[in-house]
C-alpha cells in the first residue's frame, strides 16, 4: 500500500498534477474514477484505495462500468439524517467525500470501527463509497433495503485496511460470520455497524464459491437478505 502511494505521488509530481483549483483529474490506472482535488496527495489517496476497492470487487465479478467521480468537500454531509463523512448519489455518479481536514475539524473525536479515525480509516471510507458505486452499476433491480450495497460496501472496506488493523477489528467486533438462516438488514446495520461490518466481510471472503450470494444480493427485491 505506502509503495503504491508512493508511486503515484511520484507520478503526480512528474505530470505536474497539482492544480491551482479544482478540476477533474483521472486515476492512473484507473480509467473509470475521476477525482476532483487541489492537493495531489489527496488525488494519490483516492486513486489509490479507489483502486483497492476496485480489484477487491472484481473478485466477484462486479466491476466499475461508467465513470466515478469524487468531490472531496469541506462542510458536513447528511446522510439519511446523521452526519457522514461521505456520500453517493447513484444518478449522477458522484461521490461527495469530507477532506480528512474538515472531518477533524468540523466532527468531535470521529471514529470508524471503535477505533479514532486516521488516514488508513479515511481509505477505508474512500473504498466504502467505491463499493457503492460499483455495486450500483451491476444491480439487476432496485433495492427496498440498504442492506445488500451496505453488506459489500462494509466487506470492501474491511478488505483494503491493512492485515493487522483488519484483524484487530475482527477480533474486536467479536461475531462470527452470517449463517444460514440469518436475516441481513439494514437495522441491524443501524444498531451495530461495526458487527454488520465484520459478519459481512467473514461470510464473502469465507465461501468457497461467493458467486451465488452475490447475485442473491445484487437482486434483492425484499427490505431482507436471508442467507441460504
Amino acid at each position: 500500500m505506502k509503495c503504491l502511494l508512493n508511486a503515484l505521488l511520484l507520478l503526480a509530481i512528474l505530470c505536474g498534477i497539482y492544480p491551482a483549483a479544482a478540476e477533474a483529474i483521472i486515476c492512473p490506472d484507473q480509467k473509470f474514477v475521476e477525482v476532483l482535488v487541489e492537493d495531489a496527495p489527496t488525488m494519490v489517496q483516492i486513486c489509490a484505495a479507489a483502486g483497492q476497492a476496485i480489484v477487491f470487487l472484481g473478485r466477484f465479478g462486479i466491476y466499475p462500468k461508467r465513470s466515478i467521480k469524487f468531490e472531496i468537500i469541506e462542510e458536513q454531509i447528511d446522510h439519511r439524517g446523521y452526519s457522514a463523512y461521505g456520500s453517493y448519489d447513484s444518478k449522477s455518479d458522484r461521490i461527495r467525500l469530507m477532506s480528512y481536514a474538515s472531518i477533524h475539524a468540523q466532527l468531535k473525536n470521529p471514529m470508524m470501527y471503535g477505533e479514532p479515525l486516521d488516514r488508513v480509516h479515511y481509505a477505508g471510507a474512500i473504498a466504502h463509497e467505491v463499493a457503492h458505486a460499483v455495486v450500483q452499476h451491476n444491480l439487476h433491480t432496485e433495492l427496498l433495503s440498504p442492506a445488500p450495497q451496505e453488506y459489500l460496501a462494509h466487506a470492501t472496506q474491511l478488505a483494503v485496511l491493512p492485515t493487522e488493523r483488519r484483524e484487530g477489528i475482527l477480533k474486536a467486533m467479536g461475531v462470527a460470520s452470517w449463517e444460514s438462516g440469518d436475516a441481513i438488514s439494514d437495522i441491524y446495520m443501524g444498531i451495530e455497524p461495526g458487527k454488520f461490518a465484520a459478519k459481512s466481510y467473514l461470510h464473502l471472503t469465507r465461501m468457497l464459491d461467493p458467486g451465488p450470494f452475490v447475485a442473491i444480493l445484487l437482486n434483492a427485491k425484499w427490505f431482507y437478505v436471508y442467507v441460504p
